[in-house]
């Protein structure tokens, strides 16, 4: 565990125009940097850095941070990681104490999981290759299936030897609680007869998450009697199979670079991939893609390309998961390999160039490949024709991009000998269809929300934290006395007894006050690296001027502009007078409908009569009409 003191002195020395001129070239553009974002590709410069506040901007895709979170992002490190990088580069000691026995007992599940994990894999690791057991059996057999020793290493492969508990009580030397040991799926509590490892005469697999850490394992058997050939952890609360691509923390980069990701079954087929140098695949474990490893690799790139074998049942039981990826917008190409062939064995067989020329020639995009497919199986049956024009039309309803379906349907329209206009519309009952679904789920998740959490409350209370963190410690005249900004919001808030009541801006408006109470100022860098990643990521946007105005329009030009800072008391006033405005109306809301139910009395009818009379004064004091 990193101390608070260190990670304080680490924030303070990290200068963010430094951490991200060693990934984005950055020009000077104002008082910010300016430079093409490294998180989607662009040819306008999008992407600021502000040297004075410690922050960037992509004001093209939407992140933002510090120079911890653009690390974390751009070289996927996990929080310690990105520290540990800034603290080296800014030559910051970290002197980390080792974890007893007693802390790791008060350590959380997951932390106690993790740590076991990673103790299991070097576990394996040092049997494969400093054993005779692991040598012979398991080193023989990656080799032989053509792993050099750099992919084994790479992919940190071993071995699990045929002794029933030899991992359980090296587990047990370690003072691993017992608990844990079976909670990660490494060992199965047999009661009387006690702890036996669960990976046993096997060769085994370590499944990585995102950031490189071990979440659990697959592992194969190399006995021809064993009950199952392979054998993959349970769940736990480290690793959940659903929300986790083998090979991802090895691929990302390379995702990303590639703008395209390639989606194989198992283990093996992404190693014998990585060996012939085609880096940009991860497999989805045996299983079929689901919407929250859609996701994940829809952070490096929109384009999908699943590699399958020449089983025509196994291409048809995936074109579920691939409509979820048409749903999510993303293109969608598929390469058939063939009969007998997957691409495990395909890449053994074949040079790097020829591999790499068979999958840019094969790939096809999907839904030509899935009308091709089901068209040959209807071709003499007109019931089973229509039914496959049904589920193509309603694979091409998912697409989001109208442009994108419109061309599908001029495709599908000759592949199925179907007037195009008869599937346009049939697509198109099909997408009304999907929308009012997503209509009416909406409408079902919004009901629960208070009537003061709507959008314009949400926005004056945005405004209010963003002017505290821009101007906050500002002074500005009022009557004969001088008084900063956020005294004057505090003020203006209190007298009303208004408080903001959307999280986490209210979250935010407290801590401010109580940093001001206590007579400081508000630092916008403690903000900025906020131990909590939501207000930090909130500030970061709030503090992020998505225009500079270049100081050649006054100099050069004699052409003047109003700035914001300029007259910091009417910006002050008018988002106070916003926010209280929607109060005002929030409050005469809530009385109209204990009228029209029949709950009010008399005293409701007379604070109605005073709130409009406010909300008229208010209005007229920000420049509205009364209504």
């Amino acid at each position: 565990m990193i101390p608070k003191e260190t990670i304080d002195e680490i924030f303070e020395a990290a200068r963010i125009e430094e951490v991200v001129s060693d990934f984005v070239t950055l020009k000077k553009r104002g008082v910010n940097l300016l430079g093409l974002c490294p998180f989607h590709n662009e040819k306008t410069p999008s992407f600021t850095v502000s040297p004075s506040k410690g922050i960037y901007k992509c004001f093209g895709c939407g992140v933002g941070g510090n120079s911890v979170s653009f690390l974390m992002e751009k070289e996927h490190y996990n929080y310690p990681e990105a520290l540990k990088y800034l603290a080296e580069k800014y030559n910051i000691e970290i002197v980390e104490e080792e974890m007893t026995e007693e802390q790791t007992e008060r350590a959380n599940e997951k932390d106690s999981l993790y740590i076991i994990s990673k103790f299991a894999k070097d576990f394996f690791v040092n049997t494969l290759w400093n054993t005779e057991e692991g040598a012979d059996i398991g080193l023989n057999y990656f080799k032989e299936r053509g792993y050099g020793e750099d992919t084994i290493k790479k992919f940190e492969l071993g071995y699990s030897p045929k002794q029933k508990d030899i991992l359980t009580k090296e587990a047990a030397k370690k003072l691993f609680s017992q608990e844990y040991v079976v909670k990660s799926g490494l060992a199965i509590d047999l009661e009387k007869k006690g702890l036996v490892d669960r990976f046993r005469e096997r060769v085994m697999f370590p499944i990585h998450s995102f950031s490189g850490r071990i979440l659990g394992f697959g592992g194969r058997a190399l006995n021809p009697n064993a009950k199952a050939k392979y054998q993959n952890s349970p769940e736990s609360s480290i690793y959940n199979k659903s929300k986790i691509l083998y090979g991802i923390y090895f691929a990302k980069n390379e995702i990303s670079k590639k703008n395209n990701c390639f989606v194989v079954e198992g283990y093996t087929d992404v190693i014998s991939l990585h060996q012939k140098g085609i880096e940009n695949v991860v497999s989805a474990s045996g299983t079929s893609l689901t919407i929250d490893q859609i996701k994940l690799i829809n952070r490096f790139t929109n384009n999908i390309t699943i590699l399958f074998d020449g089983d025509t049942a196994g291409i048809k039981a995936s074109f579920r998961s691939v409509d979820l990826i048409l749903k999510e917008g993303m293109n969608v190409k598929v390469v058939s390999f063939p009969k007998n062939e997957d691409p495990d064995s395909f890449a053994n067989k074949n040079t790097t160039e020829d591999l790499t020329l068979f999958l840019e020639k094969n790939a096809i995009d999907f839904i030509t490949y899935k009308a091709k497919i089901l068209n040959a199986e209807g071709e003499k049956d007109p019931i089973k024709r229509v039914s496959i024009i049904k589920e193509i039309i309603r694979s091409i309803s998912l697409i989001p991009d109208y442009l994108t379906r419109t061309e599908y349907c001029k495709m599908c329209s000759k592949l199925l000998d179907v007037k195009e206009g008869i599937l346009l519309r049939d697509i198109d009952q099909e997408r009304k269809r999907i929308n009012l679904a997503i209509n009416r789920e909406t409408i079902a998740k919004e009901k629960p929300k208070k009537i003061s959490a709507n959008a314009k409350r949400k926005k004056y209370e945005q405004e209010i934290i963003r002017i505290l963190l821009n101007y906050g410690n500002e002074k500005i005249s009022y009557g004969k006395d001088s008084l900063s900004i956020c005294k004057f919001i505090f003020d203006e808030l209190n007298s009303d007894n208004i408080k903001l009541e959307i999280d986490p801006y209210n979250r935010i408006y407290s801590e401010i006050k109580e940093i001001v109470n206590k007579n400081n100022e508000i630092n916008q860098a403690h903000f900025i690296s906020h131990n909590d990643n939501e207000i930090t990521t909130l500030c970061v946007d709030l503090l992020s001027d998505k225009h500079t105005i270049s100081e050649n329009w006054a100099l050069r030009h004699k052409i003047y502009t109003n700035i914001e800072s300029q007259n910091l008391k009417k910006t002050a006033e008018k988002s106070v007078l916003m926010l209280k405005l929607q109060h005002v109306n929030d409050e005469i809301k809530i009385i109209q409908a204990k009228i029209q139910n029949n709950n009010a009395d008399n005293k409701d009818i007379s604070l109605l009569n005073n709130l409009i009379k406010i909300k008229n004064k208010i209005s007229i004091l920000v420049g509205r009409n009364s209504s």
